[in-house]
């Protein structure tokens, strides 16, 4: 047999639920036409009514070979022969030729991309979507062998799984189950399949042509490989199931790891213990940062071995604050503090996001332009996203028992009397501020923020208190405020903010 029973469980989730009938499982076959995916067809046709499956044949058309209507044309019959729907798209040739990307690159794109729309069309919620696809063990040893000269790591020599999910392929659908249930099979064994069972096929004439890399690894290179050991494509099939065991392993130390060190997560980041990174080895540095950089973007999972060496060689190298730095796919990277701890994190982020969250009120850009500065008056409140700025002015007697010990960072208390036009703005160059406790002596803002490790994309939307009146910074937020305006025994209003998160991140 060239796919075992048991593969039903493995490659076709059951639909069953808690002993009710359960709804046939679509799965959409790739036929191209030729012997291989022939074979998958009248073998699963075989098998659909003791697993359930509901099939569907797809075709595509790439328009590359003046025989591909021939072969559409084919596939018709077959699904019609055998009572399946019948799904086909004629892709732009010339467009294929034409993209950066490559002609096979572009191509196959193409052509999970419609295989993937399919079967979300044909797939009724709650079921996944599956697709399938007749590689075998000979199409395994082209792959390792291909990656082989490309480079790849482990990862890549791996070759193909029998089981992948496909994410964000059809404009936002649901993930796609692609399954290959010929992998292990030899294509011998393909072939006599098809001779005992008097099926039919289409030849691709092009594969006869060997300024392909794939077709001139079928044609030349495993034919002379054969000399050396007459069961190549088996044995390279087999060290590929071997090194995806390996592979696997070290991805999930991996992510151990990354889970261990990370500081936090969100959509647009993932933030980093900076020490632990630097304590590992280069390759476990290596693995890490690519598990953290594939949840913020899954074709990150695609970066070649030389950026992920040179990123975890500049991350092991680079002090201070420091970025942020571009990667692909959008993404970047930025040494920063972590706020709360003030331990130094490297944070894989957006490009357009910032490298940290920040860990009170922010004024972010579209503030700043629309804004500015909002003065502020003696009751008012102010809100920005989902912090919200309220001012009161009590007499002094009406305050809190202890508000001397004020642990708040967001709350200050000050000398009403001392406040002349403030306004709530961001820091500007050159703004001075008179800390409390310093004598009444100035310091640059830009080097409070140095000092209190505030990351450089922050301080730009940081809140700031100013007086317009006579150029004094009142309260840069969250961290000092002035000596000028403290609370003493001879003042007689206190002017009260208070910045109070509203609403959840």
């Amino acid at each position: 047999m060239i796919m075992a029973a048991q593969a039903s469980h493995t490659l076709f989730p059951p639909t069953t639920d808690g002993g009710q009938e359960a709804q046939p499982q679509p799965v959409v076959v790739a036929v191209s036409g030729g012997l291989d995916s022939v074979v998958l067809l009248h073998l699963l046709a075989q098998s659909a009514p003791a697993w359930n499956l509901a099939l569907h044949v797809a075709h595509i058309d790439h328009d590359l070979r003046p025989a591909s209507a021939g072969d559409g044309a084919f596939v018709r019959a077959l699904a019609g022969a055998l009572g399946l729907p019948f799904h086909t798209v004629r892709l732009d040739g010339a467009a294929l030729h034409a993209d950066s990307s490559g002609l096979e690159a572009a191509a196959r794109t193409a052509r999970y991309r419609f295989l993937c729309a399919t079967a979300n069309n044909v797939t009724p919620p709650p079921l996944v979507p599956i697709v399938a696809v007749a590689h075998h063990a000979g199409d395994q040893a082209e792959t390792l062998l291909l990656r082989l000269v490309q480079g790849s790591g482990l990862a890549g020599l791996a070759g193909m799984r029998p089981v992948t999910l496909l994410e964000d392929t059809a404009g936002g659908a649901r993930p796609v189950r692609l399954v290959r249930p010929l992998l292990a099979a030899p294509r011998a064994d393909i072939l006599d399949y098809a001779r005992r069972h008097g099926l039919a096929w289409r030849e691709d004439e092009s594969n006869a042509d060997s300024s392909r890399a794939r077709n001139l690894l079928r044609n030349t290179v495993l034919p002379e490989l054969a000399r050396l050991n007459p069961d190549i494509a088996a044995t390279l099939a087999r060290t590929a199931t071997l090194l995806a065991a390996e592979s696997d392993r070290l991805l999930a130390a991996d992510e151990e790891i990354c889970r261990r060190l990370r500081v936090l997560a969100d959509d647009e980041r993932i933030v980093l213990q900076l020490a632990g990174l630097r304590a590992l080895t280069q390759p476990a540095r290596r693995g890490v940062l690519r598990v953290a950089l594939a949840g913020l973007a899954s074709a990150a999972r695609e970066l070649n071995y030389g950026r992920l060496d040179a990123l975890a060689t500049a991350v092991g190298a680079a002090g201070g604050h420091t970025g942020p730095h571009p990667l692909p796919h959008g993404l970047a990277w930025s040494i920063v503090t972590e706020f709360a701890s003030g331990a130094r994190c490297l944070s894989l982020h957006r490009g357009d996001a910032l490298p940290i969250p920040p860990p009170g009120p922010w004024l972010p850009a579209d503030w700043r332009a629309a804004a500015g500065a909002v003065e502020l008056g003696d009751v008012c409140t102010v809100r920005v996203e989902e912090w919200m700025l309220t001012c009161n002015t009590l007499a002094l007697s009406a305050l809190p028992l202890d508000w001397q010990h004020n642990t708040d960072r967001w709350t200050v208390y000050l000398d009403r009397a001392q406040v002349g036009t403030p306004a709530l703005t961001v820091a500007r160059p050159g703004m001075k501020l008179a800390p409390l406790g310093m004598g009444g002596r100035h310091k640059q803002v830009g080097d409070l923020f140095t000092d209190r490790k505030i990351a450089q994309p922050l301080r730009a939307g940081w809140p700031v208190l100013f007086d317009e009146a006579n150029g004094e910074v009142l309260w840069v937020c969250g961290l000092a405020q002035s000596e000028h305006a403290r609370v003493t025994a001879d003042t007689r209003l206190v002017w009260v903010l208070n910045w109070v998160r509203v609403t959840g991140r």
